[in-house]
């Protein structure tokens, strides 16, 4: 049955070991189980900015297989233009016990590589010339895939009920930029004002749906990069005039003019 207890401290009463261990239990429970349908991803915070050779998260929460991983204080590390793509990594190192606790603790690093899956996650990549200043500011949706002497987020996982999604940055990018192109599409209109009242943070599942309906194609199947390329397109054809349709419509495609 749904039931609360929490222990009582009065005076004069003898603290037993069952009290504390309701304090320590409950917050955590309480988390596990708001958490317990997210992928792995970015919670909050952790934002990434470039300032004189010096790359800097500040404090946020990871969700890594389970567990929270909390940055309480900036995380500051060097970081000099080598003009090749590196990739800003999280690692997840393995569990310790020690008397009287249980820690899990990350390695931040970069490196020229990709993050390996199993332990690993991608904060950000990157590709930073000789004299340049690493952006950390887009001007639009397009703007986060550019190459160089820019921050790109689009393969970092945020954590999202259903599974990891796109950072909401991104999406309310691309839903400011859909909503001022006066899109009169309904499919349009409804995600966009969706994605903003929910500042952006959207379910894998209904970017997926969203694309497939408007495009007819499965972009979400090929990760973020794939999701990305889908609202690209979106608002590609919106911008033409092209008003393109998915499987419900029969993949017919007709031109509105403007």
């Amino acid at each position: 049955m749904f039931q609360y207890e929490y222990p009582q401290f009065e005076k004069k009463r003898i603290l037993r070991a069952e009290m504390l261990d309701k304090l320590r239990d409950y917050p955590k429970n309480f988390l596990d189980l708001s958490f317990q349908e997210f992928g792995d991803g970015v919670v909050n915070g952790c934002a990434i900015t470039w300032d004189d050779g010096r790359l800097t998260i500040s404090s946020g929460i990871l969700y890594w297989k389970g567990k929270l991983y909390l940055l309480e204080q900036p995380f500051i590390m060097e970081c000099k233009a080598e003009d090749k793509f590196r990739y800003l990594k999280i690692q997840f190192l393995a569990e310790v016990r020690e008397a009287g606790r249980i820690m899990g603790n990350t390695r931040v690093f970069l490196e020229d590589k990709k993050p390996d899956p199993a332990c690993e996650m991608e904060l950000c990549r990157f590709r930073l010339q000789e004299g340049a200043r690493l952006r950390d500011s887009h001007e639009s949706l397009h703007d986060y895939s550019t190459e160089y002497d820019t921050i790109n987020l689009i393969h970092q996982p945020y954590a999202a009920t259903g599974g990891s999604t796109l950072n909401p940055k991104i999406i309310r990018q691309f839903s400011k930029e859909m909503l001022r192109s006066q899109s009169t599409d309904p499919y349009d209109v409804s995600f966009s004002m969706t994605a903003l009242a929910n500042y952006g943070l959207v379910s894998v599942d209904c970017i997926r749906e969203y694309l497939s309906a408007r495009l007819g194609e499965e972009c979400g199947e090929k990760g973020n990069a794939g999701i990305y390329r889908g609202l690209l397109e979106c608002l590609k054809s919106q911008r033409s005039g092209e008003i393109k349709r998915g499987t419900g419509n029969q993949n017919k495609r007709s031109v509105m003019l403007l």
